[in-house]
């Protein structure tokens, strides 16, 4: 079942290749993402590494909205079919293990949270949010037997380049971790997202460009870019509230997710362009609250896409192979 990234189709004044593109050009049909929650941890919240988990995550690990979390995960997904198919009229779906960090279990335990995700016959990838600490060899071996059932995709943090950064806002891993686990999951052939975060504290737009040089350099096969989201009740509201930081502004942003895109090479999918928040969480930065009235999703994306060609470039303009 496993495939890897198909060629981009950037024709027709696309600037990038974006998710919806690749699901077309692979399944054919409308594909639905399915947020299930698997009730794991993470190690720099547990203790095994640090406490509190990341400055920016929320106590939920900033899901995405899973259905009720309680109940096992056979059932959020009959329920999320259920509905996606009568709300969309999708007949694919995508099996998302989002929040927290989704290889942070024994192997036994993991099994059965994966075999559930892919119970239903409809679905044709599983998607793992994890961190790169937590991927052994043992659990990217067991990760890898999925691959003939269903596409494999594995969503790993990054966020940043910069030990310095990834110790200030408790991540408790390095980027070697990163680069170590990516260079593992690519021997098996598996799919790799990975995360990356801009206007990060104590980051520069110098130090945004060697996040982005080094994942461009990567084998890495899709990227989400988020922008930083303050979001209330977490430790980094606090340090934003101190003035230890100041959230990007709109343009800031778009420019420097433009010059990313310009970076990539084609042949990566972008999973995301930027980040929203739930409804009434947002502290910082105001332009990304999605029930202002004021901005939307595509209007932003319409924003980027406009920047690129004004600029007369694309996704993969400037990257050298």
């Amino acid at each position: 079942m496993q495939e890897t990234i198909l060629k981009p189709n950037l024709q027709n004044n696309t600037v990038y290749y974006s998710l919806s593109s690749y699901l077309k050009n692979r399944f054919g049909t409308r594909v639905q993402r399915i947020t299930l929650e698997a009730n794991l941890d993470c190690p720099n919240r547990d203790g095994k590494k640090a406490f509190g988990g990341c400055t920016f995550c929320t106590a939920d690990g900033s899901s995405a909205g899973a259905f009720d979390i309680n109940d096992p995960i056979s059932k959020q997904l009959e329920d999320g079919i259920k509905l996606f198919s009568k709300r969309f009229g999708a007949n694919k779906f995508i099996s998302y293990l989002q929040s927290f960090t989704n290889t942070y279990a024994p192997i036994d335990k993991l099994k059965e949270i994966y075999d559930d995700a892919i119970s239903h016959p409809d679905v044709v990838v599983l998607a793992i949010g994890t961190r790169p600490d937590c991927l052994s060899d043992e659990i990217l071996d067991l990760i890898e037997t999925y691959k003939e059932k269903v596409e494999i995709w594995l969503d790993i943090g990054l966020q940043t380049v910069h030990d310095k950064t990834l110790d200030f806002i408790n991540r408790a891993h390095t980027q070697d971790d990163f680069f170590d686990a990516l260079q593992r999951a690519k021997k098996r052939n598996l799919i790799v997202c990975a995360h990356t975060i801009f206007g990060l504290p104590g980051e520069t737009k110098e130090m945004f460009h060697e996040t982005m040089q080094k994942l461009a350099d990567s084998p890495v096969d899709a990227v989400k870019i988020h922008q930083l989201l303050v979001l209330e009740k977490t430790k980094i509201e606090k340090q934003y509230s101190e003035g230890l930081f100041k959230a990007l502004e709109l343009e800031e942003y778009i420019n420097l997710v433009c010059d990313f895109l310009e970076m990539l090479s084609p042949k990566v999918v972008i999973h995301r362009l930027f980040a929203e928040a739930k409804p009434g969480e947002l502290i910082a930065p105001k332009w990304a609250e999605q029930d202002s009235g004021k901005r939307n999703k595509q209007q932003i994306l319409r924003m980027i896409e406009a920047e690129l060609i004004k600029r007369g470039t694309r996704q993969g303009s400037k990257f050298l192979a």
